[in-house]
């Protein structure tokens, strides 16, 4: 079956008034090649021979001029929200964009891919560390900048780490998304942050307690949550309040470098082909006076989910989601894979 519609059509945030839900319906998305996921290095737009075939850098490491590049950052040809001014209205706790007279409107933003290597590799896996780090390098050059500009109010950094993951491009990238608004799961977490403060404090002390705790690197724990969502959820939490991400010195860099090296190689011998996706957490730029309470008491975090069981009716019809390993067990054998350290 084949059929055709406009792609051209601006991204929208379309709104459910029953269950108070957001969508982004992005058209232009839907004319991205479907072909790309199994594309040979000749005809892959992220190589480095080809980069003519993409938009120019926003940011490149190791130099924004450098000819042989090892990570650079571009503009989504496809994206979600795209440039414009912001429009989007906020409920007075930011709560997600509100939707008034109006069923849509229109979806503000920037949406970058974060292309970790030049060369046509597919498996995080054969990234070196020294080239973790200059990926997170820029990534948090581009959070500086974006976190300067009075229309994006909060952004994240993500990975789809496979086809079950969301991934139609072999060739390793991760996205950045700037928006106009905060996500209802960030003003949730906000909300229960200013009814209990020491809320991430407690994550951390009842991780060790429970013997959750994967490992512990110099400003960061990783662990399997309380009530992980997939067999070997796993988080990077600070261990120390800290709002933003692009604040963060050069150790913390070098610890997200880590993680993101040992996490997918842990997987990869528990669960070999599985995909994931990981997604950055951090606080807003921007904020109500009310959600801005919660600043203080805020340690931003990863949160890395494999994608091992598809999503059936009971999950999507309750918003429950079923797992089946028990978090310490889980947190044992992750820790048993000997990729850590």
């Amino acid at each position: 079956m084949s059929f055709s519609f406009d792609h051209s059509q601006e991204p929208t945030i379309r709104h459910d008034p029953l269950s108070n839900r957001y969508i982004y319906l992005a058209p232009r998305r839907a004319a991205r090649p479907n072909d790309l996921i199994n594309c040979q290095e000749v005809n892959c737009p992220f190589c480095i021979a080809n980069s003519s075939l993409t938009p120019d850098p926003v940011q490149q490491w190791p130099s924004h001029d450098a000819l042989d590049w090892k990570s650079r950052i571009i503009p989504n040809r496809y994206p979600i929200v795209e440039v414009g001014s912001p429009a989007t209205q906020t409920s007075n706790n930011n709560a997600g964009p509100v939707v008034t007279t109006q069923s849509s409107m229109q979806a503000h933003g920037i949406h970058d891919v974060v292309i970790e290597s030049p060369h046509h590799i597919e498996s995080v896996l054969q990234i070196p560390f020294a080239d973790w780090v200059g990926v997170w390098t820029i990534c948090q050059q581009r959070m500086k900048q974006l976190s300067k500009d009075s229309g994006i109010t909060w952004a994240t950094i993500f990975k789809n780490g496979g086809v079950q993951a969301g991934s139609s491009l072999a060739h390793v990238h991760s996205q950045l998304i700037a928006i106009d608004c905060i996500p209802p799961t960030i003003s949730r977490k906000c909300d229960r942050i200013i009814h209990q403060p020491t809320l991430f404090r407690n994550i951390l002390s009842d991780a060790n307690d429970e013997d959750r705790v994967i490992h512990s690197y110099k400003n960061f724990v990783a662990i399997v949550p309380p009530a992980p969502r997939q067999p070997f959820e796993a988080w990077l939490i600070s261990k120390e309040p800290s709002c933003f991400f692009h604040t963060e010195n050069q150790s913390c860099i070098e610890d997200i470098a880590r993680f993101t090296q040992h996490f997918p190689a842990a997987l990869e011998l528990l669960l070999p082909g599985a995909s994931y996706n990981w997604w950055l957490h951090q606080f807003p730029f921007r904020s109500s006076n009310t959600l801005h309470q919660a600043s203080e008491y805020w340690h931003w975090h990863l949160e890395a989910l494999p994608r091992i069981t598809p999503l059936a009716g009971f999950e999507l019809g309750t918003g429950y989601h079923v797992s089946t390993i028990p978090p310490k067990t889980a947190t044992r054998l992750l820790r048993e894979t000997g990729c850590w350290t």
